[in-house]
């Protein structure tokens, strides 16, 4: 009970996100199409039913709160650094669990009410999450089920750290571009483009920076 405390924001976000799935239980009607997937140019091109739209969301952060939560049960990795991962994780999975759920909520809202427009807000909710993800990742120890597990961080704590210090500033710039381009969505396509890829290539970037390390101090 005592360990389960530590997630009583986590717990918040799933009551909040699961009476929200009940709000629209009731509000949607029968034959409602909940968006389910977005595609490269940010449209929606996948759609599912009104009970699998309603499921899909709170079952996925059930799901995930469950396996980060009995980390100790099942990862060596885990009671290695049992300090830093109380720490650091019911934090890490507050914001995971708030991003899903916001996910969720605003798919079900689309299918209450339509999309915001002039707005693509799955851009501005990704952007958010990495602002978050990029102020976390430096208090990460090394694992095998979050953050940026390369084949060159896993072998060294010292390549591990390193990495995850770049990796958070790259994840929080990444972030800011994301929400420039979920609010200029429309009438500049060549934003757009230059966006996403300079997006993309700093996202990548701390994955050849771990293997530049690993090059230079080799493993632990």
């Amino acid at each position: 009970m005592m360990r389960l405390s530590k997630f009583k924001w986590v717990l918040l976000v799933l009551a909040l996100h699961l009476a929200a799935v009940v709000y629209f239980m009731v509000a949607l009607p029968a034959g409602a199409r909940v968006p389910m997937h977005w595609n490269i140019e940010n449209q929606i091109d996948g759609w599912a039913g009104k009970t699998t739209g309603l499921l899909v969301g709170i079952g996925t952060n059930v799901l995930l709160f469950l396996l980060i939560y009995l980390m100790p049960w099942y990862s060596p990795w885990y009671r290695k650094y049992q300090e830093r991962n109380e720490a650091v994780l019911p934090a890490l999975l507050t914001v995971l669990v708030a991003f899903f759920a916001l996910i969720s909520v605003y798919s079900l809202v689309i299918a209450k009410w339509g999309e915001i427009p002039g707005v693509n807000m799955i851009l501005v909710l990704i952007g958010f999450l990495f602002i978050f993800m990029g102020n976390l990742l430096p208090k990460v120890p090394k694992n095998f089920f979050v953050g940026i597990r390369t084949p060159w961080t896993l072998t060294s704590d010292k390549i591990w750290q390193k990495t995850h210090r770049l990796g958070g500033i790259c994840f929080v710039i990444s972030g800011l571009i994301m929400i420039a381009k979920g609010f200029l969505l429309k009438g500049n396509q060549p934003f757009q483009v230059v966006t996403a890829v300079l997006a993309f290539a700093i996202l990548l970037y701390p994955i050849l920076y771990s293997f530049i390390l690993y090059r230079k101090f080799g493993r632990d």
